[in-house]
């Protein structure tokens, strides 16, 4: 599966994928391998992210976050 790296974060499609850490995105509470709520008010496709510590989330959902703090809300540890 094709990986693409914006601002150190590794981002994936969601299609079908083995989640190492997490299977829903703590955030919105859906499962990785749908689109998160906010992909699917907006029509579009979401995609995830990957923090350091190897915890995922949907990008849309994770960048407000980001944009706060630079930890990841699971378990507080760097997240890029």
């Amino acid at each position: 599966m094709p990986t693409i790296t914006i601002n150190k974060s590794t981002i994936i499609t969601s299609s079908s994928y083995e989640f190492p850490k997490n299977t829903d995105c703590s955030i919105c509470r859906q499962h990785l391998n749908n689109d998160s709520i906010y992909a699917v008010e907006k029509c579009i496709q979401s995609t995830l992210s990957t923090g350091i510590c190897g915890h995922m989330f949907h990008n849309e959902c994770i960048t407000p976050w980001l944009i706060v703090t630079n930890k990841c809300p699971l378990c507080v540890e760097k997240y890029i």
